[in-house]
């Protein structure tokens, strides 16, 4: 079995997945700290240390190991919700995802090469293999599953889905627990959604590749998921959501990313993000304060 997912996270996560539980695994360290700045004490790093284990066994007595070896694992994690996507395994492509990796130009070559292997694999699938794919609500899923069934459309392999839900009921059944994406899931828990898996019949592969298609055709700077279906949008499609969090006075790139990201919940990296703040300088919508030519992050602007 084949197991596909669309980013870095959820490929580890999957990998971790195939043979977790079984007790063992000890935490070793954890963050702690306060809101206003305080010193925590010892103690409080015990408390959380102890925590953190109980978790950590709990986990372990939930885990259902998916099985496999991490040569099963592919991921296509291509950012095709931005961008020309005309030729999603081209060059192109390829030097828009390294600046997700800030320089790191070896870890990104590598990745692409691992990107390239995973779309080969899959192309040569026949019959008597099987894939399944993981999706969840982003765009980067929701694209990356329409050009997964482009390549599988013409193969004989068995394909499945797995979808992400947007809830899960912990197991004392007094907590619910909110997922975006499939890297926010423990890997202990992956088996636990198993029983959402359904088949996709040749005749849906081929509806979905023609639905990529049409999106390659259209070819439009930015895709987001409305209405529950991935569309086509304008490039300032995510901006309203990036001056709600742009203060009256000064703050740094990276508190108005973080705070679209964990509040607003957008479906989209960081990297759309940034260039859209770098868009926002260029027009003089904002100002920079202080600019930090190695991180861009770091760097701090403020409302024209």
């Amino acid at each position: 079995m084949l197991e596909l997912c669309f980013s870095q996270s959820a490929r580890g996560g999957l990998r971790c997945a195939q043979h977790c539980g079984g007790g063992g695994r000890k935490v070793f360290g954890v963050i702690v700290g306060r809101d206003d700045g305080r010193p925590v004490t010892r103690k409080e790093i015990r408390q959380a240390q102890k925590q953190a284990q109980q978790k950590r066994e709990a986990l372990d007595r939930e885990a259902i190991p998916l099985g496999g070896t991490a040569a099963d694992v592919l991921g296509l994690s291509l950012g095709l919700e931005m961008g020309d996507i005309r030729e999603p395994l081209g060059e192109a492509r390829r030097e828009l995802l390294r600046r997700w990796y800030d320089g790191n130009d070896e870890a990104a070559d590598q990745d692409w090469q691992e990107t390239l292997e995973s779309a080969d694999r899959l192309r040569a699938c026949g019959t008597g293999d099987a894939v399944r794919i993981w999706v969840d609500h982003t765009p980067s899923s929701a694209c990356g599953l329409l050009h997964a069934a482009s390549l599988l459309k013409d193969t004989k392999a068995a394909v499945h889905v797995v979808f992400l839900p947007l809830w899960r009921e912990t197991g004392d059944g007094k907590t619910l627990v909110s997922y975006l994406g499939w890297g926010e899931v423990e890997p202990e828990l992956f088996g636990h959604f198993l029983s959402r898996e359904e088949p996709l019949p040749p005749l849906i592969l081929r509806a979905m590749a023609s639905r990529w298609r049409e999106l390659q055709q259209e070819n439009a700077p930015l895709r987001a998921v409305v209405n529950g279906q991935i569309r086509s949008v304008e490039e300032d499609f995510y901006d309203g959501l990036i001056r709600k969090h742009i203060p009256a006075g000064q703050t740094k790139i990276a508190n108005i990313i973080g705070n679209v990201l964990g509040q607003e919940w957008p479906g989209i990296g960081d990297v759309w993000l940034a260039e859209r703040i770098r868009w926002m300088l260029s027009t003089g919508e904002l100002r920079m304060v202080r600019e930090d030519r190695e991180r861009f992050y770091r760097s701090v602007v403020e409302r024209a």
